[in-house]
């Protein structure tokens, strides 16, 4: 499903974009703000705030595969696969001036003199890209670092007590959203959704569950751990509770100690026992779940 799909693909491009900082320091002042919804003229979403007496820097995480290319006559980008297949996306260049923008307009309201730049981060070392577009300064992660180190050079536009007031400003406005559970978001009909275990080497439904893991009968892939994936994205897709019948009738296996088993070796929490027991995981979990 398109929708999940773009949903993980974020997941997993800010998780990167997070354990940048979390391996750097920076010889400044400064603060990291993660997943922002703010709203000025309009609400918007920042993946990452970067802030410091040098100004405000906002990180967009995109996590693409494929080769992209920037239109001259359009704000798109035209992904092309190894199969030759395309398909277009909004170019990152309109997200980041919007949000520049409304973030611009949030500080005005508050007196807050700041500039504020920024950069789009692509999560995959290997992209290829046919063209760039002129104007978007585009980074990988490890460039991040001395990117913003960079910002050194810039004069200071704050005090580091007016700075500080910023960032608590921006956390007492900041309004968490949660997009799961997605058939709800989307009004999606959970009978149009395909159960089973994914095979992630041919995209193919239907892995079945051996002493080792999980094997495809389409390719003959082997994955220990594909069971992980199906589960999160059962959670994602309907939210709630999950028993273990359910469980069972998702993953198309037989025994609830196998069910229990793949559910104990997973980040998620459950209230009651035997047959009663039900199981929830919250979207903080989904992330370290599926790093694993």
């Amino acid at each position: 499903m398109e929708e999940l799909r773009v949903v993980q693909a974020g997941l997993n491009g800010e998780r990167k974009l997070r354990s940048i900082f979390e391996k750097y320091a920076f010889p400044f002042e400064y603060y990291v703000v993660h997943d922002l919804h703010l709203q000025s003229a309009g609400k918007f979403q920042i993946d990452t705030l970067f802030l410091s007496r040098f100004g405000a820097v906002i990180l967009e995480m995109k996590n693409i595969g494929g080769q992209l290319h920037f239109p001259e006559d359009r704000f798109q980008i035209v992904r092309t696969l190894e199969d030759g297949k395309t398909n277009s996306f909004e170019c990152p260049s309109v997200q980041l001036k919007r949000n520049k923008m409304l973030l611009g307009d949030w500080f005005h309201v508050r007196q807050i003199a700041m500039p504020i730049r920024g950069a789009v981060v692509f999560a995959r070392p290997q992209q290829q890209f046919a063209n760039t577009r002129k104007g978007l300064r585009i980074l990988f992660p490890l460039e991040v670092p001395g990117y913003l180190r960079s910002l050194e050079n810039s004069s200071e536009c704050i005090d580091a007590t007016a700075l500080k007031e910023t960032v608590t400003a921006l956390l007492a406005a900041n309004r968490a959203y949660n997009p799961f559970p997605i058939c709800s978001t989307y009004q999606i009909d959970p009978r149009h959704i395909a159960t089973g275990v994914l095979c992630e080497a041919c995209g193919l439904f239907g892995m079945i569950r051996i002493s080792r893991g999980w094997v495809c009968e389409s390719c003959g892939h082997i994955d220990r751990h594909a069971h992980r994936q199906a589960i999160a994205d059962r959670f994602m897709l309907l939210g709630g509770a999950l028993t273990n019948r359910e469980c069972r009738q998702f993953l198309h296996i037989q025994g609830s100690d196998v069910a229990k088993r793949l559910l104990k070796g997973m980040p998620i929490s459950y209230r009651g026992t035997n047959k009663g027991r039900k199981y929830w995981m919250e979207l903080k979990d989904i992330g370290e779940c599926l790093s694993k």
